[in-house]
């Protein structure tokens, strides 16, 4: 599978869970490869149980900061938090993108990430991957769930 994500976006997967998830877990850091075709850095940020607002925000700003990466990857980072803590560590996302690398982003809180997002990647079960800008999302949410 060929994925191409825009670089210095925020990308968030939109789909049914375990779609997404499995999708997160099929991407395969090794194989990534930038626009010359060269193989590019990959980072994947997760949240560790129990962990605080804090440390998320913060393992966001090192992925950020690695000049290396030009895919970071964002599992579920929010999981566990209140609506004021997921925003918190959302907001990092754009500076993560602002370096450069091209941010996908999967997390239970669709609202809060789309809030912040550049564009989306959904995960449709007859259409396949399909990329779209973010302002079509509500939208295409709505219909996608009366569907």
């Amino acid at each position: 599978m060929t994925l191409r994500l825009p670089t210095g976006e925020v990308t968030v997967l939109l789909g049914e869970q375990i779609v997404r998830g499995r999708l997160m877990d099929m991407l395969d850091p090794s194989s990534a490869t930038g626009a010359s075709g060269g193989p590019v850095a990959v980072r994947r940020v997760g949240a560790e149980r129990g962990e605080g607002v804090a440390a998320r925000r913060r393992r966001l700003e090192d992925a950020g900061r690695d000049d290396q990466a030009a895919l970071v990857l964002v599992d579920r980072i929010t999981d566990g938090l209140d609506a004021a803590g997921r925003r918190a560590v959302l907001g990092v996302l754009a500076s993560v993108a602002a370096r450069g690398a091209a941010v996908l982003v999967d997390d239970d809180d669709c609202v809060a990430a789309l809030a912040l997002a550049d564009g989306t990647l959904r995960a449709d079960p007859l259409r396949g991957l399909v990329l779209e800008p973010a302002e079509a999302a509500p939208l295409l949410e709505e219909l996608y769930r009366a569907s």
